[in-house]
């Protein structure tokens, strides 16, 4: 019999990212029909069994009315139920929510409350608030506005964007001597320095928690420990586990109760490893990386935020398995030789890495029913590879200056 999710059209951006092949993949076996875009062809999941089509929008950074006007164009072409952004262009659709939202159904917060958990003084501010233990930051300008602040901070530190990905733009910083020397230049990585701030850096172990919230009523949770990483130093995980932890996840359900939240979100924290406090690092307003650690878990995302953009609102998931590990087999791969140089035990490293158990566990990025977009991500690698060596075409699509 036909359901109606089989009747349902949704729109899936960011096309290229395996964020957004995970959510074509849990709707399309759901029997959504499922259209995806992105600013680039060679989208990963535009290749997939379950898309039922595709287009090329312009730059949401560099042009984002040309943007707005594309997903519109294509929403009443597909005639979209729904619309699920993915990464960073979430903020801009949040931007256009009003004008978006006549014609298509959308589960994200307000503009103004993404910057709000986006903006990490701001968040600081309402954390200090509710009681919610975050190591002391900086912005980059108030400390080069101050540079005797500089003294007063603990070392190490991260410098760390405002916005980015993947470990682009985060460095360890030994000394004051040093940070001082840094924000003397008048940039950072190729970009001003309002794009960054400065972290007092934390030991332990990262744990991470999502969470679906309808109208500031939490709906949904998975908590997960990183257990390898690409970058190896603070880039995304690349292999997890799911755990419960339970004051991360407290602090986080404050926060976004606090904020009225709308739609998923995901935070970082580190782990105290001599008391157990976990200290809030970064909150992530939109899809994470890790989306597929949750499906594994047993909690559904995508499929829950069809099911409130749908109908409404949904029954509130109760758990969610625990000891359960997802893995990101391609960045595992690409971060395999800096991974075994710097394990203490390479035999057991070599093991686990190459074991059978390791191989079939839930994959972000490979299925045996569905690998062409993995080989579609390999063929899009390669490609921007050649491109940046011959030095044609433009950069990646990413924002220039800070969201405000």
């Amino acid at each position: 019999m036909e359901t109606s999710a089989q009747k349902q059209t949704v729109i899936v951006t960011s096309g290229k990212s395996r964020v957004a092949y995970n959510i074509v993949r849990s709707l399309g076996k759901q029997g959504c029909k499922v259209v995806v875009g992105d600013a680039e062809p060679w989208a990963m999941a535009a290749a997939s069994r379950y898309a039922h089509g595709s287009f090329v929008y312009p730059s949401p950074f560099s042009e984002p009315e040309a943007f707005k006007d594309c997903l519109l164009r294509h929403i009443k072409e597909w005639q979209a139920d729904v619309l699920i952004p993915v990464l960073e262009e979430t903020f801009l659709v949040a931007k256009y929510k009003d004008e978006l939202s006549r014609y298509v159904k959308l589960v994200i917060p307000d503009y103004q409350q993404i910057l709000a958990a986006h903006n990490k003084e701001r968040w600081g501010a309402l954390a200090d608030t509710l009681g919610v233990p975050h190591p002391r930051s900086l912005t980059a300008l108030n400390l080069q506005a101050e540079m005797s602040l500089c003294h007063a901070l603990r070392y190490p530190v991260l410098i760390k964007p405002n916005q980015g990905g993947g470990g682009w733009g985060i460095a360890e910083v030994g000394s004051a001597a040093d940070l001082g020397e840094l924000l003397g230049g008048a940039s950072y990585c190729g970009q001003p320095w309002e794009r960054f701030f400065v972290q007092e850096k934390m030991g332990g172990e990262t744990h991470c928690v999502a969470m679906l919230f309808c109208r500031g009523q939490l709906r949904a949770k998975v908590a997960y420990k990183q257990l390898r990483e690409y970058p190896v130093r603070f880039g995304q995980a690349v292999l997890r586990q799911s755990i419960r932890s339970e004051q991360a996840e407290s602090h986080l359900q404050k926060l976004l109760e606090a904020m009225e939240w709308h739609g998923v979100c995901q935070a970082d924290f580190i782990v105290d490893p001599h008391t157990g406090t976990p200290y809030l690092i970064d909150i992530n307003p939109r899809f994470w990386g890790s989306v597929a650690q949750a499906i594994a878990s047993g909690v559904d995302f995508p499929w829950l935020i069809y099911r409130i953009a749908v109908d409404g609102d949904v029954e509130p998931v109760a758990s969610f398995a625990t000891g359960v590990k997802s893995r990101w087999l391609g960045g595992d791969l690409r971060a395999f030789w800096p991974q075994l140089k710097s394990s203490h035990d390479k035999t057991r490293f070599l093991a686990d890495f190459f074991s059978l158990a390791g191989w079939w566990v839930y994959r972000d990025d490979f299925d045996l029913q569905d690998p062409l977009p993995f080989f579609t991500w390999i063929a899009y690698g390669l490609r921007k590879t050649i491109k940046s060596t011959v030095a044609v075409g433009p950069p990646s699509d990413r924002l220039e200056g800070v969201w405000e």
